[in-house]
């Protein structure tokens, strides 16, 4: 037993060290000239400094050369909400002096929502979601805005922009452990396409600062392009919390107009009606011309890629979405399933809301 735990220090030391080599603060890792590395100073980064590297000695050399954008430069807003706020929302920023006089409970659970590319916050969907997670329990809902960072044309630029967002929730989640004694464990992230990985590099933060994960997080229809040929330190992956579970709508290739990511990287993987493409759907073939506004395109080039989100919100309280031939079972897809779930899942849905 004793042999056993040595073991599982020695791992979560190695594996906090790797991190460690990934996520930098700032004094004596500056390089010279600034080409391939940006220094962040920022009261909203966790230890206040950050820098973010994207030589060829990194695994992050996804975003083509693009460099993360500062916080200030990015304008990220956190709505808060909870059931005493359930219309209005309490802006919420980093620093243990900031969120002293929010509503924020640390004995509730907490919930992260970020969206993905091209979208804004509080987006119809973040707000739906919302009201149907306070529906079933008074918890912290946060939404994420990250819509600067996230805006058309710049895919790449984007895609180097979640590290940005990923290590100022990381920053909060500390604030929040830190201030109202939120634990870390209690903790559920759940982002759509680039969000998804937004959330993966939050787990990762938490994980390098403080030798523990989150609980879960919930990747919805993760972002493929960029991301699903690299490294788990670039993407979200089952070592970022305790348990991860992904929900894959659009899983095909970019050149097929699919924007998910193919891979099974969770814990537990669902693929619904196959993953690739969802009933109901009309054929998508704008390929990234779909993603000029999410919004505009929700029903229509991005209804595959939207359909992870319909999903979610009605597994909340309207649907169960179980394996086939496997009524009531634990591992359905979505909100309630069980972190025990291990292994890849293929729900059936119908082709109309609320798609079961």
């Amino acid at each position: 037993m004793l042999k056993t735990l040595s073991l599982v220090v020695l791992c979560l030391s190695a594996c906090q060290a790797a991190l460690n080599h990934h996520f930098m603060d700032c004094d004596g890792n500056d390089n010279i000239w600034g080409i391939l590395r940006v220094c962040c100073n920022s009261a909203v980064l966790p230890k206040g400094c950050q820098c973010f590297d994207i030589s060829d000695m990194t695994d992050f050399t996804n975003s083509m050369y693009h460099k993360p954008e500062c916080p200030e430069a990015l304008n990220i807003q956190f709505y808060f909400y909870d059931r005493a706020n359930t219309a209005t929302s309490v802006k919420i920023r980093a620093g243990q002096a900031n969120i002293a006089n929010t509503p924020f409970n640390g004995a509730r659970k907490t919930m992260f929502i970020a969206h993905g590319f091209t979208d804004y916050g509080p987006a119809p969907w973040m707000l739906a979601m919302k009201d149907e997670l306070l529906a079933v329990e008074d918890m912290n809902v946060i939404l994420v805005d990250w819509q600067n960072g996230a805006a058309a044309p710049n895919y790449y630029q984007a895609v180097a922009n979640t590290r940005t967002v990923g290590a100022m929730i990381g920053r909060l989640l500390e604030d929040f452990n830190a201030h109202f004694g939120m634990a870390f464990e209690n903790v559920h992230l759940a982002g759509h396409s680039l969000g998804s990985h937004i959330m993966g590099y939050a787990g990762k933060e938490v994980f390098r600062l403080t030798g523990q994960k989150i609980g879960r997080i919930t990747g919805l229809d993760p972002a493929g392009p960029a991301f699903e040929s690299y490294t788990h330190y670039v993407r979200l992956d089952a070592e970022d919390a305790k348990f991860v579970d992904i929900i894959h709508t659009d899983a095909e290739s970019l050149m097929s107009s699919g924007f998910g990511t193919r891979y099974s990287i969770g814990h537990a993987d669902f693929y619904p009606n196959g993953g690739q493409h969802q009933p109901g759907c009309p054929e998508e073939t704008l390929g990234i011309l779909s993603m000029l506004s999410f919004e505009d395109e929700y029903s229509t080039g991005a209804c595959s890629h939207s359909r992870a989100l319909d999903l979610f919100t009605n597994s909340i309280r309207k649907c169960r979405f179980d394996p086939p031939g496997l009524p009531g079972h634990a591992c359905n897809m979505g909100f309630n399933a069980d972190p025990s779930c291990r292994g890849d899942y293929y729900p059936k849905t119908t082709d109309a809301q609320p798609y079961c």
